[in-house]
């Protein structure tokens, strides 16, 4: 592999990346949610399923995002009644998200964008290349998390 390969690998990353951000993001809007991002769309797909209300450190870590940042991402799912927050009863400091009924309501969007996506972005690729590619992105991601 020449050195250029290898910078390239990583440009192809941030590529995939915002291509995969954009087609969730026309996927919602297509289906009259044009105010939700990616990141939105993670933690409902989270919450579907875990199928039982979440703490924000759970979500926080699930979706790799500080728990700053999931507190305006749930305040606007809370919104626009996908999710609801409750203080928690065993952590008073912290609250819970669970999905309402329009939320619940969610899980067959969810499903055909997460279908949608998995399709684009794994076209053509077979069942152990699609493992490899995990392993390897997975071990770049956890070194670079390591770094920063």
């Amino acid at each position: 592999m020449r050195k250029n390969d290898r910078f390239n690998s990583v440009q192809f990353i941030g590529r995939l990346s915002e291509f995969l951000t954009d087609t969730i993001e026309q996927e919602l809007k297509k289906v009259g949610y044009p105010s939700l991002s990616a990141s939105h769309f993670e933690i409902l797909t989270y919450l579907i399923r875990k199928k039982d209300s979440q703490n924000m450190t759970n979500i926080s870590e699930a979706i790799h995002r500080k728990k700053p940042t999931v507190t305006i991402l749930v305040n606007k799912l809370e919104s626009i009644g996908l999710v609801n927050k409750e203080i928690s009863e065993e952590d008073k400091r912290e609250y819970k998200v669970h999905l309402t009924k329009k939320g619940r309501g969610f899980r067959p969007i969810a499903l055909r964008i997460s279908s949608r996506v998995f399709s684009l972005s794994l076209w053509g690729v077979n069942e152990k290349e699609s493992e490899d590619l995990y392993l390897l992105l997975e071990k770049v991601y956890l070194h670079t998390r390591k770094k920063l």
